[in-house]
């Protein structure tokens, strides 16, 4: 698979490579126009300097494109192509302006035609040499997603019908049938002016951010679901920047995935997205937690008697936990059970294995009067939310809880003991087992 760069510098060279071929052909109608004395040819080949320039701005916006992103430009220069787009539309209406006011002229006069032979030869061969090269184009442009080289493509088809139109304007006018060539000029130069407004539009749609394909959103849409682990997304957003498209959307992930996880599933998606989709180049992705509508809060114990039994001091050494099941919307206790804290006579990092067991147990909110840096750490990783109790029983926790009343406690109430040096070596400091 291509990178963008390597798009970029396709586009640049069949663009590159077209100009030249499209600038020679130029030269060869002009010398023939005026050989043979044929208006008509001279006209064409002052349309195909028009292709010419509008070829050199595609060139100019793919070459540019190529710039890596600065401090000024942080996503690069992506929309140059675009800006080169909206040039070559506007070349686009000035040939059909100059296509139709030359049928116009041509209804009431007709060129005595000198050399009819070499024009009619040259005609020929810009015909067939516009076939070939819009198709060049439009696949090249369709391959690296170059909005600047479709629009050439869909003006050298419409050189084909012109190539046409000035083939039957010579022979004609060699026969002094001027009406014919005029009433085919006007015809084409009606359908030059839709193929340049409907390119203008979207150059200009292009630089304003416009969103892609709805099909394109689509698929982005069922990447998106299709993933495990998310909850719901909102915010999608796509907006065009040259040939590419950069995307960001918001996922929600339940609370009890950590964040490393959470992590994964963002890469995830956006890798799939941007491997699935080429023309997408960069997808951010923002994590938000999913905001149940009922969550399981955790309140440490030191005695049993359901809600009326007393929070206990620290959350490590607690001799229980109630867990009640709560309604965000109503404000009320669904349900709750007690459960003995297994850990609490841990020597060691009984903070720790308490955090593992509070995780086990699903818990979306801790609301304890003290927790540790182990402890706590831990939770935040497990994205448990943590809260300071106020109240002496847990009742009055969690009535605090559900009417807003209670602080977030942003970090560790106690720091850990401290390791210490000492002529017998290295050591931890203790403080009273009841605060470990």
């Amino acid at each position: 698979m291509k990178s963008k760069i390597e798009k970029l510098k396709a586009g640049e060279r069949a663009a590159r490579n077209s100009g030249i071929s499209i600038l020679l052909l130029a030269l060869l109608k002009a010398i023939v126009g005026f050989l043979s004395n044929s208006l008509i040819l001279i006209s064409d080949a002052l349309h195909s300097i028009a292709d010419f320039i509008a070829i050199f701005a595609a060139w100019f916006g793919l070459k540019i494109s190529q710039r890596k992103p600065t401090e000024k430009f942080p996503y690069g220069y992506y929309k140059a192509e675009t800006l080169a787009t909206l040039f070559i539309s506007i070349f686009i209406l000035i040939a059909a302006f100059e296509l139709l006011k030359e049928g116009y002229e041509k209804i009431f006069s007709a060129s005595a035609i000198t050399l009819p032979l070499p024009a009619l030869s040259v005609a020929l061969i810009s015909l067939f040499y516009s076939y070939f090269l819009s198709g060049y184009l439009s696949k090249v442009g369709k391959q690296i997603n170059a909005q600047s080289l479709i629009a050439s493509s869909r003006e050298k088809m419409v050189d084909v019908f012109s190539s046409i139109l000035v083939f039957v304007g010579i022979l004609l006018a060699f026969y002094r049938v001027p009406y014919v060539e005029g009433v085919f000029t006007i015809g084409i130069s009606l359908l030059v002016l839709k193929i340049g407004i409907a390119s203008i539009k979207d150059s200009i749609f292009g630089l304003m951010d416009i969103m892609p394909s709805v099909e394109l959103v689509k698929k982005v849409e069922e990447i998106i679901s299709a993933c495990k682990g998310i909850e719901e997304y909102k915010d999608l957003r796509l907006r065009k920047a040259g040939p590419f498209v950069f995307g960001e959307v918001t996922i929600k992930i339940e609370k009890k995935i950590n964040v490393e996880k959470a992590h994964q599933i963002a890469d995830k998606i956006e890798k799939e997205v941007t491997n699935s989709i080429p023309e997408i180049d960069s997808f951010t992705i923002h994590i938000e937690p999913h905001e149940k509508k009922e969550i399981k809060v955790a309140i440490p114990l030191s005695i049993k008697k359901g809600l009326d039994s007393r929070i206990m001091e620290h959350f490590g050494r607690a001799n229980y936990f109630l867990f009640a099941k709560l309604d965000r919307e109503s404000k009320r206790i669904k349900g709750f059970y007690v459960k003995a804290n297994p850990f609490k006579l841990e020597r060691v990092k009984a903070g720790l294995s308490t955090a593992k067991f509070l995780t086990k147990e699903k818990v979306d909110v801790l609301i304890t009067k003290e927790i540790g840096e182990i402890s706590f750490h831990t939770l935040r990783d497990n994205l448990i939310e943590i809260y300071k109790a106020e109240g002496k029983t847990a009742r009055d926790a969690i009535k605090n809880f559900l009417e807003g009343k209670l602080s977030r406690i942003e970090e560790p109430t106690r720091k850990e003991a401290e390791t210490i040096e000492s002529k017998w070596g290295r050591h931890r400091r203790r403080g009273p087992w009841w605060l470990r």
